[in-house]
Order: C-alpha cells, then structure tokens, then sequence
C-alpha cells in the first residue's frame, strides 16, 4: 500500500538531501515529523474503508523512508497485536534489501524420538537411532504485490524439513527424510470482524510436497489450499483446509494419505510476554498428529525453542506411523512474537 502521492515524495526527497547537506540533524528530525503528520493526514483521506490506522502508519513510514533514502527502522509496534506486529514487519521488510522473510518457523532442535520407523530404511542392517536433529527452514516473498490496486499479494514460499541422524555411522544416509514443500498463493490482506477478533488475511494456492525419494520410499502430493488468519489480541489462529489433486491409481504411491492427513488442521498461538506458545491439531480421517510448541525470545533475531509431537503424518515418509518426539533447540522467528 502506497499512501503518500508522487509529488509529496519529490517534496520529502529535496528536503532530506537540502537538510543533509546543511548538517542539522534537529531540522531533519523536525521535517520528519511535519512529513508524517502530513502522510498520516492524506491517508486518511485516500486511504480504503477498511484500512486500519495502523496500517496506514506502517505504510508511511516504509514510504518516507525510500523517498529519504535512509534506512527502515523496526516498526513501533507497541499499539499492535502480535499478527499486526508481523504483518507490519514483513511489509517493511519486503522493500529492504539483501532481507528474507520468514514463513513458517525457522528452527534448529536436538530431539529424542520414541519407536523409530525401522521399516522405512531400506535395508535391514541400517538402524535409526532415537535421538536425531529435527530443523526447518521456511521463506516467502512477494512476486506481484497489490495486485490491481486491491489489497491482494501473489506470494510464492519455500520450506524445507529435516531429520537428520546426527552421529548415527550405521546408516548409509545422515539425513534420514527431508521434505520440499513449494507453495504459489494469493494473499487477501485484512478482513470482517469475527467473534469479538477480525480475519487479519486468508489465502488461496497451490502446494506441493514431497520427499525427493524413489521406489517404495517415494511421498509426495499437490494440493488446492486454502489459510484465514484470525487476530484476537494476544492470540492467533490459523486455520487451513485442502483438496487433494487426485492421481492416476498407478502413479500414486500414497494412496490413503487422508486417513493420517485429513483435509485441514488448526493451529493456535498464544504471546502474552516474550514466550509463545503454539498448538496445532491434525485431524486425519483414521489417526490425527498433535503439535506443541514453545519459544522464549533471547535477542530480536534469536528464541530458545522447544517442540512435542505425538502422532502421525510428523514427515512424509513416516506418514502412516505413530511418532512421538521431544525437541529442543533454537529459533529465529516464531509465527507470532512480542519484543
């Protein structure tokens, strides 16, 4: 969302480079906060019905920064709720560059697992330690932003999961299973109010994941899915459902996926203070997979990190076996986070 007009960026630019020149930092200081006023001023006016004032500010400020040519600060985000807050740090940070935006969690953790799944190697004398690293790499980005105008994102997002047999020299493979999961999806920012919250955004695309194996150790599958953010304050919600694109029965080599997948799952998050707790719940139409989730922010860019799981469908290859697994470890985001 772009607020300020081109004329008032010109405006803003030859006043920062004349004001730098002179060398007052006071008047630049000054001039900023008489530019802000303004730009907040003729948001207001232009801006759409349903746009917030905190939306209105966080546009600002990225767009006086790129007319000053100085760099984005992090955002005040202290009159935010948790999902604004990263909503409104992820759309400053979509015009800085050399940045990565984070998706999902991005983690490292040292995890002891309980009944490894043996018959998933493929040969009898490799043997799966309990203990192994578990970590996930995740990113998104932008690729046609305000899409006609409206407050709609063509995003694209990559995330990686691992499981990596640390230390085990019995086995052929250290990483055990990683699974590749890219997604094209249609972000719509904002939304009604909704049981005392508001949709903050829901989206609308296609995923695929698979584990890049061959022969009887091949998962994968494509999907139509669909997400909607709920805002409520210090808790956030994410609900997601999808639909299978089917297979011809001769290719497909995971046939009853739904049974420990289901179409959907819930995922809850809870930041009162700098800890945040997550749950998310699996409902396959057989088994279900239950996920449990806390993290404690250290710096800005680092949280201590811990992680249960009991259940199935934890990785593709183990999709059909019951896991359960402890976790600790670091993160460097988590899905929403106070300061």
């Amino acid at each position: 969302m772009t607020i300020i007009r081109q004329p008032l960026l010109r405006q803003i630019a030859a006043l920062s480079a004349l004001i730098c020149f002179a060398g007052s930092t006071q008047a630049l200081e000054q001039t900023s906060a008489s530019v802000m006023e303004t730009c907040l001023l003729e948001g207001i006016t232009t801006a759409e019905a349903d746009t917030t004032a905190a939306e209105i500010r966080t546009a600002c400020e990225a767009d006086i920064a790129v007319a000053t040519n100085t760099p984005i600060g992090e955002p005040d985000d202290s009159y935010l709720t948790p999902l604004q807050a990263r909503a409104a740090a992820e759309e400053m940070n979509y015009d800085r560059l050399f940045a990565i935006t984070a998706f999902k969690t991005n983690y490292f953790t040292a995890s002891y697992m309980t009944d490894p799944n043996q018959a998933a190697i493929n040969t009898q004398r490799d043997l799966l330690n309990n203990e192994e690293a578990k970590f996930q790499i995740s990113i998104k980005a932008p690729i046609w932003r305000d899409m006609f105008g409206s407050k709609n994102d063509l995003m694209v997002a990559y995330t990686s999961l691992s499981w990596w047999q640390i230390g085990n020299n019995t086995i052929s493979a250290a990483f055990r299973e990683t699974n590749y999961e890219p997604e094209l999806f249609m972000r719509h920012r904002g939304g009604p109010k909704f049981l005392g919250g508001e949709i903050a955004a829901f989206d609308i695309g296609l995923n695929h994941q698979s584990n890049g194996r061959s022969g009887s150790l091949s998962r994968g599958w494509n999907r139509v899915m669909g997400r909607a953010f709920f805002d409520f304050d210090s808790v956030a919600v994410e609900l997601r459902a999808w639909y299978r694109i089917p297979e011809d029965a001769d290719d497909d080599d995971n046939p009853f996926m739904y049974r420990y997948y289901g179409y959907g799952d819930i995922r809850v998050a809870y930041a009162p203070n700098r800890n945040t707790f997550t749950a998310m719940l699996r409902p396959g139409s057989q088994e279900s997979g239950l996920e449990l989730t806390w993290s404690y922010g250290l710096t800005n860019s680092l949280r201590l990190y811990a992680q249960y799981w009991n259940g199935y469908g934890e990785s593709l290859l183990d999709y059909d076996t019951r896991i359960e697994r402890v976790g600790i470890g670091i993160a460097i985001n988590d899905y929403i986070q106070r300061r």
